[in-house]
C-alpha cells in the first residue's frame, strides 16, 4: 500500500511569533516549513517624551504591532507605565490588543479594518487631540499626516526596525517552493517572503497555493500580490489561524509520500 502525506505547509511570520502553531501542527504528522519571514529590532531612545510625563500622557495612543509591546514597551517600562494611564489606546490587530492587555494596558479598543481611512473613521473627531503613534520603520507616516490635517497634535515614534528573514534549518528552498498551502501572519511577513523566495518565483506560486492569513488586512495584501484563493482566520489570532489550517489539512486530499 502506498504511504499517503499531508500537503506541505509553508508559514511565514515574524521571528518569535506563530511557534505554538508550528509546533502543533508538527505533532499532529503535518509537514510544516517555517520562515520568519521578518525580524523585528526596538529602537533605542533616549529620555521620554515631555507628552509622557504629563496626565494623561497624551489624549490618544496609536500602536500599530505586537512589536511595539514586545520588546519596545517592555523595556522602556515609563513607556508602558504612561500608555495604561492614556484615556484612549488603539491597538491594530487582535494580537495586538492582546499583547498590549497582557501587558497590563486595560482599555484597549481594537482598530478597524480597512487602513488610515478605517481609522480615521474609527477614531472620530481628532481636533486638539495629543496623539502618540507607534510604529515601525517600514509604516510610513501617512495615517500621522492624516491625523494632523485634521487638527490633532500628533507626535510620531519610529520604536522598531524591520530587518530581513531568515529561513531555518533544514528548511530548503525547494520545499519552500513545493508547499501546497500557506498560511502568512501579516503584510509584512507576506513582503519578507517574497524577498526570500525572489520576485519571479513568488508571483508564480502565490497565483497556484492556498493562503490563509491572520486577518484581513493581511488576507488583502495578500490579494494584491495575486493570491487567487485567500481565506482569513477569524479571530485574527494563532489559534484562530490554527484552528483554521487544522481543518483545510484534515480535508485536503493526500498525496504520495
Amino acid at each position: 500500500m502506498t504511504a499517503r502525506t499531508t500537503p506541505g505547509l509553508l508559514v511565514a511570520c515574524r521571528a518569535g511569533s506563530l511557534e505554538r502553531l508550528s509546533r502543533r501542527l508538527r505533532r499532529s504528522g503535518h509537514r510544516v516549513a517555517r520562515v520568519e519571514a521578518i525580524r523585528t529590532e526596538a529602537v533605542r531612545v533616549g529620555r521620554p517624551s515631555a507628552w509622557l510625563r504629563r496626565s494623561p500622557p497624551a489624549d490618544l495612543w496609536i500602536v500599530t504591532s505586537r512589536a511595539v509591546v514586545d520588546p519596545f514597551l517592555r523595556e522602556h517600562p515609563r513607556w508602558l507605565s504612561a500608555l495604561a494611564r492614556v484615556p484612549r489606546v488603539i491597538a491594530v490587530g487582535s494580537d495586538t490588543r492582546t499583547a498590549l492587555v497582557s501587558a497590563g494596558v486595560r482599555r484597549v479598543e481594537p482598530a478597524a479594518g480597512g487602513g488610515s481611512a478605517a481609522m480615521l473613521a474609527k477614531l472620530g473627531p481628532v481636533a486638539g487631540l495629543r496623539v502618540i503613534y507607534l510604529r515601525s520603520d517600514r509604516a510610513g507616516s501617512e495615517l500621522g499626516r492624516a491625523l494632523r490635517r485634521r487638527g490633532a497634535r500628533v507626535r510620531e515614534r519610529v520604536v522598531y526596525r524591520l530587518r530581513d528573514a531568515r529561513v531555518g534549518r533544514p528548511v530548503t528552498r525547494e520545499r519552500l517552493l513545493g508547499a501546497s498551502l500557506w498560511a502568512v501572519s501579516s503584510p509584512s511577513a507576506l513582503a519578507g517572503l517574497r524577498r526570500v523566495l525572489g520576485r519571479r518565483d513568488f508571483d508564480r506560486r502565490i497565483a497556484q497555493v492556498r493562503c490563509f492569513a491572520m486577518g484581513e488586512r493581511t488576507a488583502r495584501a495578500i490579494r494584491r500580490a495575486g493570491g487567487r484563493r485567500v481565506v482569513a482566520a477569524r479571530p485574527s489570532t494563532e489559534e484562530g489561524l490554527t484552528n483554521l489550517l487544522e481543518k483545510a489539512l484534515n480535508d485536503a486530499p493526500r498525496g504520495p509520500a
